[in-house]
């Protein structure tokens, strides 16, 4: 069995929803620069995985999985070896559905009590009652050596029987390296990584947030979530 370094929640530039500076090719270099094994690029409801930046990845040493995070009835879902199919999900009962015809893809619940008061950001209640939709539920980032943001997340996984994955939901490359997986597999495939991490075979690798790096990335999220208000609210006067 061997070790590999993996990152399964990342944003760049090809995003839809979020103002990201970085693009997919300089998130790839920055994963090769702390050695990761294998990377998921996860924009907001648009798949931006290409046989092109498979290739890229494959270059630096870095097996790429098609991946999104995807709105599922007002709620974020993060889904890993995915296709161009998983944008035309929009409820949890189509996420059952497509569950069902891709059994090689990987669900898992990202932040699910994020506690920040933005709409489509936590799953919240919506988790346990559809938590056999989901394969992990998600270690985030988004805590400190004070405020353990996670340990409702940890009782869940829990109660469930899932495991954990620890994901960076990286949106500026310096944090990239912040939390991560370790997964143990027999082989750096799709298949061998995906089946590992619902077996549990992965361990958290995660530095509490200082107070600068929480209220940063706190201020970002809020005004991120204002603009958009904003422009719906513009757009709907029209």
């Amino acid at each position: 069995m061997n070790k590999y370094k993996i990152q399964f929640h990342c944003h760049t530039a090809s995003d839809p929803s979020d103002c990201i500076f970085h693009s997919d090719k300089d998130l790839i270099d920055r994963a090769a620069h702390h050695n990761y094994d294998v990377l998921a690029i996860t924009c907001h409801d648009k798949v931006v995985h290409t046989e092109e930046l498979k290739a890229y990845a494959e270059e630096k040493g870095i097996l790429l999985i098609s991946g999104i995070e995807k709105t599922v009835d007002g709620n974020h879902v993060v889904i890993v070896n995915t296709s161009i199919e998983i944008e035309s999900v929009e409820t949890f009962k189509d996420l059952e559905a497509y569950k069902q015809r891709n059994p090689d893809s990987l669900i898992f619940a990202p932040h699910p009590y994020h506690p920040l008061p933005i709409k489509v950001v936590s799953l919240g209640r919506h988790l346990e009652r559809n938590i056999h939709l989901f394969d992990a539920i998600e270690w985030s980032c988004f805590h400190t050596k004070h405020y353990k943001f996670n340990t409702k997340a940890q009782k869940k996984a829990a109660e469930f029987g899932l495991p954990m994955i620890a994901t960076g939901d990286n949106h500026a490359l310096r944090y990239l390296d912040h939390t991560y997986s370790i997964v143990t597999a027999p082989s750096k495939t799709i298949n061998d990584i995906i089946n590992a991490v619902k077996r549990g075979d992965l361990e958290i690798k995660t530095k509490p947030m200082n107070f600068i790096m929480l209220a940063s990335m706190t201020a970002r999220l809020l005004v991120l979530e204002y603009l958009r208000k904003l422009y719906k609210f513009i757009f709907r006067k029209k």
